[in-house]
């Protein structure tokens, strides 16, 4: 399967939804709002004065949005779609037979995704889109706090949310905007952003793109896509991403820890997984860097959000205080707690890149402890095609365990198709030792006689795996309660 430039939505060429003008009283139905790109959108919409109701199948995650005034059905039915409604966006889970959106054809209410909106949204603002394989979230945040620490009020949207908040989205008031640009069914050809920066082209959805050339011909076609005025940042020294630019009119920037980078970290210097450095341009000293976020990995993506910041005016002394007092995302390497003297972590991580990354960083923040992984898969074409890659990188855990395949928009596991069971295999043959246990309730059992005091677990995957340590910490509480 290909991933095509996506199709239009069927809202008019020349409608109000990409208008700056706030004023105007509007209405929209969200066809899974609690996804989070989605809620996202929600509170960006809300904050403009915008009337919203919405649907999902599991509408919890979005129940904040109630609060404040969004009309939250779950499931999916025709008549969750109020007939004044003048708008219905969908996310990209959200089929084209499903209910919701075959009321809104038969009253001609206009439609468009999640993406498409955020292209509408873009058109007429200053857009900064963040794109790439790995780390699109984290500096998209990141540069949204060293915006708002300037003062330039940015409009922000982006698939994941902040610590202490419940989504990314921020709904400003300057001509500023910060989207997250994800290559899926190549998505961020809706977005035409006047600055970008493409963080690392790796395989990874497979289900769009068959090959390493169809994935780089959508990075190719979205660098192409910005204006000859634009500023786009680049990995150096990254065979995939050059490819990718080289027919962009653009202005191409590099980034990376190579002083011949044009944005460069150096004097890097970490402790326990979590790292400072200083910021070049060019070669000559812009700002120091230090950071609350623990992982290396996140050196580049602070050094490329503190190049877009600088581009658009933030000055140096408000990327040090950004970057400095950004305190990361939920599910990135997130400190869920402890149960029964076991550090609780939880992270997204799906891609072997992903993995190896933060099993490293974890191994620093916590040296000498017993590191328990438990992985979900995530989609059986990832797991098939990246099989060998994923089981290298779960080696650094002492414990493995691989719960079942998370199938997102995948149909129920066919005869023969990989499974859990497979990736344990591949795990167990490096040397690694991993459980024979793959379901959510056998393996809660498992760590439950199999944990002790000091160890540390992580649940990683970008599925429903973190309700593991969510239940390990339901159940503390219930024993607080009940003693």
């Amino acid at each position: 399967m290909t991933a095509d430039v996506p199709s239009s939505c069927s809202c008019p060429a020349s409608d109000p939804w990409s208008s700056r003008d706030s004023s105007a009283k509007r209405r929209a139905h969200l066809i899974g709002i609690a996804g989070t790109g989605m809620r996202s959108l929600a509170e960006v919409l809300l904050g403009w004065g915008w009337e919203l109701s919405g649907s999902d199948c599991d509408a919890g995650p979005a129940e904040f949005l109630a609060a404040e005034g969004v009309r939250i059905c779950a499931g999916h039915a025709a008549s969750h779609v109020p007939e004044q409604t003048e708008l219905v966006i969908h996310s990209d889970a959200i089929p084209a037979d499903n209910p919701e959106r075959l009321r809104a054809d038969e009253l001609r209410i206009p439609t468009c995704s999640y993406f498409q909106m955020l292209g509408r949204l873009m058109a007429s603002r200053q857009g900064i889109a963040v794109a790439g394989t790995h780390g699109k979230s984290t500096t998209a945040a990141m540069l949204a706090e060293m915006l708002v620490r300037a003062g330039l009020d940015p409009t922000v949207v982006f698939g994941a949310a902040p610590l202490g908040r419940n989504s990314g989205g921020r709904p400003g008031r300057s001509e500023l905007m910060v989207a997250e640009a994800c290559e899926y069914r190549a998505n961020f050809l809706h977005l035409r952003p006047q600055h970008a920066v493409i963080l690392a082209i790796e395989p990874d959805h497979f289900d769009c793109f068959d090959t390493r050339e169809q994935l780089e011909s959508a990075f190719s076609r979205f660098a192409a896509s910005l204006p000859a005025h634009g500023l786009l940042l680049v990995p150096h020294g990254c065979p995939a991403a050059a490819r990718a630019v080289a027919a962009s009119r653009c202005r191409i920037e590099t980034f990376g820890l190579d002083p011949a980078a044009d944005w460069s970290a150096r004097d890097v210097a970490g402790k326990r997984a979590r790292y400072s450095f200083a910021v070049f341009h060019r070669g000559h000293y812009l700002c120091d860097a230090p950071l609350r976020v623990p992982g290396k990995h996140n050196v580049a993506n602070a050094l490329a959000a503190a190049a877009l910041a600088w581009a658009n005016g933030v000055p140096p002394e408000q990327i040090t205080s950004g970057l400095g007092w950004f305190r990361g995302l939920h599910r990135r390497l997130e400190a869920v707690g402890s149960w029964r003297g076991v550090v609780l972590i939880d992270d997204y991580a799906h891609h072997p890149t992903e993995v190896a990354a933060g099993l490293q960083t974890v191994r620093r923040m916590y040296p000498g402890r017993r590191l328990w992984c438990v992985f979900q898969p995530h989609q059986a074409s990832r797991t098939r095609r990246l099989l060998d890659e994923l089981a290298s990188s779960l080696q650094n855990a002492d414990k493995v365990v691989v719960a079942e395949i998370f199938r997102a928009r995948e149909p129920p596991r066919q005869p023969g198709e990989v499974a859990a069971a497979d990736l344990a295999r591949a795990v167990g043959d490096r040397g690694t030792d991993v459980a024979a246990v793959h379901t959510t309730e056998g393996i809660v059992r498992w760590l439950e006689t199999e944990l002790g005091p000091g160890d540390v677990l992580i649940t990683m995957g970008a599925g429903d795996i973190r309700r593991i340590c969510d239940g390990f910490i339901d159940r503390l509480r219930e024993d607080r309660a009940a003693g």
